[in-house]
């Protein structure tokens, strides 16, 4: 029988989630957080404009009592579920918006009009009103055969977003994917017509629950918990989908705790230190400042030998590259990134570099902009920020444990 080398693994220890995804037992994604403590991330509402903030060209609404969020003014026009005022925002407008990145620290959560509904190969956007099919796949052959089905199901109040996983996917399971999030659709703005200001109007689970969506189609075999609750709301969300057929959800009940299994105390230490080693023997140091994230790739005990030099570092930054790439996915690590490489004066080499990082880039779901190597032969990238950095998650978990 065949080991299942792709796994979501979920713990409860300690009044903490500890999740992760792991391939061949080694994680490429972690993640934590207090069980109590309830992301925003997803969650839908029938939000009211409490005030206009010109200057900051942004507004401040309220979504519940005494729960508030910030909503920038230079995005789409979001949909308005009060009378009056189409083409411009007041305060005590209803509006429509969903929750995009979570508090942090002083900072308020952060809502958008474009409103979206997520599945595994389909995104329905309600402002966007167009048909996208991600740049991931690229034969042309898949892109009309994927274009011509999301039409079927098109609408002049929303559009719909391929996502890469939809590719290869069989006709009948994307349709039926497709109905499912047109019932959400229809059912969300159902409720929205009726709902007053600062109403919650669709809740999204917690992530260590939909993450296994999010994943790549055919990269995840199994999900593994060892909670009989996480794992009585997997069964419950994932049995209507077909897509997951393939996918078992195991309860864990061996005294050995899954936890020390699959070494997340180990995995957590790591990531939370500022020295990665490499195979070669040489290291990488990551330094977080408020601005930007510098990464510094030292040559550590390698031997240099004068004629080698060249050749020695050169192999010495692509192994690098390859680990930080891993390293930015696993510790969540977002905004402006700065990595210094170890001098090279081969422009070929240089150039080889940065496309075998871009490359390594491409293997994480959220975006990644290689930019340049500047002057300096230092390297400037960017990714997006949607969730907290694992370091921030397990600072906030640490804390909860000691309180």
């Amino acid at each position: 029988m065949e080991m299942k080398k792709n796994k979501l693994v979920i713990s409860e220890k300690e009044g903490v989630i500890c999740y992760g995804y792991f391939q061949d037992g080694i994680p490429e994604e972690l993640y934590c957080e207090p069980k109590e403590q309830e992301s925003l991330l997803g969650n839908i509402y029938a939000a009211r404009v409490e005030r206009i903030a010109e200057g900051i060209q942004g507004a401040f609404l309220e979504i519940g009592e005494g729960q508030k969020c910030y909503y920038s003014l230079s995005g789409e026009q979001p949909i308005k579920l009060s009378p009056g005022h189409e083409n411009k925002l007041y305060g005590g407008d209803i509006i429509l918006v969903q929750i995009t990145k979570d508090a942090v620290k002083t900072k308020l959560p952060v809502c958008t009009g474009n409103v979206s509904l997520d599945g595994k190969y389909f995104v329905f956007t309600l402002t966007e009103k167009r048909i996208g099919i991600s740049k991931k796949i690229r034969k042309k052959e898949e892109r009309e055969r994927l274009d011509s089905l999301a039409k079927k199901y098109t609408d002049e109040d929303y559009g719909i977003i391929v996502r890469t996983n939809a590719a290869g996917i069989a006709e009948e399971i994307l349709t039926e994917e497709l109905k499912v999030l047109q019932q959400r659709y229809q059912e969300l703005m159902r409720k929205a017509k009726i709902a007053v200001g600062k109403t919650l109007l669709y809740k999204e689970p917690p992530y260590y629950i939909t993450l296994g969506k999010e994943l790549p189609a055919k990269a995840l075999d199994e999900i593994l918990t060892d909670s009989k609750e996480i794992y009585e709301e997997l069964q419950e969300y994932y049995k209507k989908d077909t897509s997951f057929d393939e996918i078992s959800v195991t309860f864990y009940e061996d005294t050995y705790s899954l936890y020390n299994l699959y070494r997340f105390a180990h995995y957590y230490e790591e990531a939370y230190g500022k020295y990665i080693w490499l195979k070669s023997g040489a290291s990488l140091v990551i330094e977080h400042t408020e601005a930007m994230t510098v990464i510094d790739v030292n040559t550590g005990s390698v031997l240099k030998k004068k004629r080698q030099e060249d050749t020695l570092f050169y192999q010495i930054n692509r192994e690098a590259a390859k680990e930080i790439a891993r390293q930015i996915r696993l510790r969540n690590i977002s905004g402006i990134i700065m990595i210094d490489f170890i001098n090279m004066k081969d422009e070929k080499q240089k150039e080889k570099l940065l496309l075998l990082l871009e490359n390594e880039c491409r293997k994480d779901r959220i975006h990644c902009n290689v930019v340049d190597m500047t002057a300096l032969n230092l390297v400037e990238m960017t990714r997006s920020k949607v969730r907290r950095p694992l370091l921030e998650q397990i600072t906030v978990c640490r804390k909860m444990q000691k309180n």
